[in-house]
């Protein structure tokens, strides 16, 4: 049995949306199986939490599983249970854990027992049933990967040439699941599908792909059955940075400055993904305090929207050694500040 989603984002029933999304991305970034290169289960670990992300982040189908658990998707409209426990969905039935085998056999009993063929190969019987002994027509699956984006390729965008692991109708029985004998087919193992690599070349990413963004590239899913193919849907991440913290739509960083440019204030040079820029400190400039460098965050993908902004963090940097005449200067000009600590809080005496 799944676990609970709740549990598997680490938040209470009651989260907001916000509260979703931010455990969302914490999880994300810890269990992307391109950080946990060595570990077998993270693949699994990662697709449990986008798949718990999935159904929680959206309104419709967090009230569904609130109210029927991990089964919501069974009993809600579209899946409803037929006799026998046969859950009939759009463009025909589904079977269980039978598989396309037992599927296409009752494909076939149902069309014939509808009217069958005419001359020059008869119509379709009830819901899209084809003509006896004829696999029916079906879509590709879709294929969902993850890709993980530097920062670098989120700001300016970025094209990829994947490999990606699709499904596609058994060459040997045409997708049937069955052998001239009407057994089950030994190169499927009578599912009717085998699996291939697949190159997809040029995707193109834009510019401020966000987090758990899904991207789709249609038609480069799985190969369908007489019907189109499914779509390639690219589950975006993003990898952290060696300087850049990611703090929503904005951007923030530490640099360092030295006592003198605290003290008189300068202008410096500060790193952007998109190059260095200035920037002016006044005078008296405190350790700690923080800078906004407005535009150089990350872009919005809605057009015509601001992009977020640098945050520069500043610390001053002290000498670690000094002259004797440099420590009588500090010293005097130290005393000219006063105590630093003069209106901080005390507890209250015994």
């Amino acid at each position: 049995m799944p676990r609970d989603y709740y549990e598997v984002l680490g938040v209470a029933r009651t989260a907001s949306a916000a509260e979703i999304k931010k455990a969302y991305r914490r999880l994300a970034r810890r269990a992307h199986p391109d950080v946990n290169r060595d570990d077998p289960d993270a693949e699994r670990r990662f697709k449990e939490i986008q798949t718990a992300y999935d159904t929680l982040s959206d309104e419709k189908t967090r009230k569904q599983y609130d109210q029927f658990g991990p089964d919501f998707e069974g009993m809600t409209q579209g899946g409803g249970a037929g006799p026998g426990g046969f859950r009939f969905e759009s463009g025909g039935a589904s079977f269980g854990g039978f598989g396309d085998l037992f599927g296409d056999l009752l494909h076939q009993a149902m069309g014939r027992g509808a009217g069958g063929a005419g001359a020059g190969g008869g119509g379709a019987g009830p819901r899209g049933f084809g003509a006896p002994g004829m696999a029916s027509e079906r879509r590709g699956a879709d294929v969902e990967v993850g890709l993980s984006l530097s920062l670098e390729e989120v700001v300016a965008g970025t094209t990829r040439d994947l490999t990606v692991t699709v499904e596609e109708p058994c060459a040997t029985c045409g997708g049937r699941g069955l052998d001239g004998q009407m057994r089950a087919c030994g190169s499927c193992a009578g599912r009717g599908r085998t699996r291939r690599q697949q190159s997809v070349k040029g995707v193109k990413i834009p510019p401020g792909a966000e987090e758990g963004a899904v991207i789709k590239v249609r038609g480069k899913g799985g190969k369908g059955s007489g019907g189109e193919n499914g779509d390639l849907n690219l589950r975006i991440s993003h990898r952290e940075h060696a300087f850049f913290r990611e703090v929503g739509e904005d951007l923030e960083c530490e640099v360092p400055i030295s006592l003198s440019e605290a003290v008189n204030g300068a202008e410096i040079q500060v790193p952007t993904l998109q190059g260095m820029r200035p920037l002016r400190l006044p005078p008296g400039t405190q350790s700690g305090q923080r800078f906004r460098v407005r535009g150089y965050g990350l872009p919005h993908r809605r057009h015509g929207s601001e992009p977020g902004n640098l945050l520069v963090r500043v610390q001053v940097v002290l000498p670690t050694t000094v002259t004797p005449e440099e420590r009588r200067v500090i010293e005097a000009f130290s005393a000219r500040g006063g105590d630093p600590r003069e209106r901080l809080w005390r507890p209250k005496e015994q």
